[in-house]
């Protein structure tokens, strides 16, 4: 029976993300190794090469796709929709330029969703690194992702993997915007949300929640809103349906300043005023929030700054290649305006 245990947990695949964690080195640091690259010094390889030992890891018989000698990042970003995504490139683009280095921007949306084609982009172009703007890939792409080539993410990141990413939290970020509106007597508080299957959305909406909880407040889900994209007339509807609710919101906390300025439209189209009858605050501060009126309340996040400690990250991990993976958290801060007081009205 020992034996047979034994023998099922050694065809237990293991990733090489698995490895990086136990050796406590990064992803690209056991991909190296892998592929006999040089740049890693001799006494972390025969570190790695013990850890890959001890855990039965057997590497696939693949090599990296990278070109340590390129100069030319690829910019994973799920749409052009989104306006936040505009300042987060600018901040890339402004890393690279300083490093003599060009952006490749590949829109993944629903044309990118396999292996296959990641792996296409890399063969048939010279790419130093990858920053990743779109939602966190399944864990085994990521695997392939990593082993292939340097990989930091941006803004999104994949949770429960060892990997480097610039980010906010949002969490946090979600429950002072909600701690705000509670703060201004508001008690029926409603959600305008992005699809959960980005990182941001998950976040923020258990921000919410937990502020809501916290101030002993219901949580209404016929308040709460889930929006496929970044998109006015999807926002619009969606608030225009949940303000005409016989118990309808006095509030609501939208996850981008584009689903705040729907909100803000669909409570006018039904007679009501901002913020006197419905306050709202967004999120982001794009150059929207102030061209609104009432202009929004907002959670203002750095996006150039992202973008730009994103390139930073990743334009040394593909100098230093024993580099081990890291994590940047910056902060964001609420910016208060009309939407939700009369005062700055």
């Amino acid at each position: 029976m020992e034996e047979k245990n034994k023998n099922l947990q050694n065809t237990k695949k293991i990733t090489i993300s698995e490895v990086a964690k136990k050796a406590q080195v990064s992803i690209a640091t056991v991909s190296r190794i892998i592929n006999n690259k040089d740049q890693v010094t001799e006494k972390t390889r025969q570190h790695v090469l013990n850890v890959m030992d001890e855990m039965a890891f057997v590497p696939k018989n693949t090599k990296t796709l990278f070109n340590a000698t390129s100069n030319v990042i690829l910019l994973l970003i799920p749409d052009f929709e989104n306006p936040f995504n505009a300042a987060i490139i600018s901040g890339i683009q402004e890393s690279a330029r300083e490093h003599d280095m060009d952006v490749f921007v590949v829109q993944t949306k629903n044309y990118y969703t396999e292996h296959r084609h990641f792996i296409n982009i890399l063969k048939n172009n010279s790419i130093a690194g990858i920053i990743i703007l779109a939602p966190a890939p399944h864990k085994s792409l990521l695997d392939e992702l990593c082993h292939s080539c340097p990989v930091v993410m941006c803004s999104e990141y994949a949770e429960d993997y060892g990997i480097s990413y610039v980010t906010i939290n949002d969490i946090e970020s979600a429950k002072s915007a909600v701690n705000y509106l509670v703060s201004t007597g508001r008690r029926k508080i409603g959600l305008i949300n992005s699809n959960l299957k980005y990182k941001y959305a998950r976040h923020r909406e258990r921000g919410y929640k937990q502020a809501l909880e916290a101030a002993g407040l219901e949580i209404k889900e016929d308040f709460i809103a889930h929006i496929s994209a970044i998109d006015y007339s999807s926002a619009l509807s969606s608030a225009t349906h949940i303000l005409g609710l016989p118990d309808r919101p006095d509030a609501f906390f939208a996850v981008s300043d584009v689903f705040a300025t729907g909100v803000i439209v669909a409570a006018k189209k039904l007679g009501l005023r901002v913020p006197e009858d419905v306050s709202v605050v967004g999120f982001d501060n794009i150059e929207l929030s102030n061209m609104t009126e009432p202009p929004i309340t907002t959670i203002e996040q750095p996006a150039h700054q992202l973008g730009y400690q994103a390139a930073e990250m990743l334009i040394e991990k593909i100098n230093k290649p024993d580099m081990a993976d890291k994590q940047i958290i910056l902060d964001t801060h609420l910016v208060v305006r009309g939407s939700t007081t009369l005062s700055s009205m």
